[in-house]
């Protein structure tokens, strides 16, 4: 059973896609560079931030995201700790590039940095709830990108 409530809405990155498009109605700030390939690349990134995300939801079926009684480490979840926050960021991302914002995209960097601090909160809560198994887990799976091996903070 998927549970539509497993889907987190970052505020930080609806804030930063709410902001960015606001200043760029009031002075818009266009990315250099050719527009067709900005929109092709946009779009291409709002599919696969999309697709992730609905992927992160299906592989957690029943679990509770939020107050998990299992770890997640299957489906994207074995490639990434944190899919839903990476297919965020590819939306945001996606719009910046689809909308040619340089508002958009300067967004990014402060929501992300938000949605990280967020990020390792809940690590330590993971890690003081499994333990161990958090700890493999943390060892082969990268936090944000496919990379595995170890992580550091």
């Amino acid at each position: 059973m998927v549970r539509l409530r497993n889907v987190p809405l970052p505020e930080p990155f609806l804030l930063g896609v709410g902001v960015g498009a606001v200043l760029h109605r009031l002075r818009p700030w266009q990315l250099p560079g050719s527009r067709p390939i900005q929109r092709l690349a946009g779009t291409i990134l709002l599919g696969c931030g999309t697709m992730l995300n609905l992927r992160a939801v299906q592989a957690a079926g029943s679990v509770v995201v939020e107050d998990p009684d299992r770890l997640l480490t299957t489906g994207p979840y074995a490639l990434t700790r944190n899919p839903m926050y990476l297919g965020w960021a590819l939306l945001h991302l996606g719009c910046a590039l689809l909308a040619g914002s340089g508002w958009l995209l300067a967004a990014e960097l402060p929501a992300a940095l938000v949605v990280h601090r967020a990020v390792l909160s809940e690590e330590r809560r993971l890690e003081a709830r499994f333990g161990a198994e958090f700890e493999r887990y943390r060892a082969m799976v990268g936090r944000y990108l496919p990379l595995g091996g170890p992580e550091y903070p």
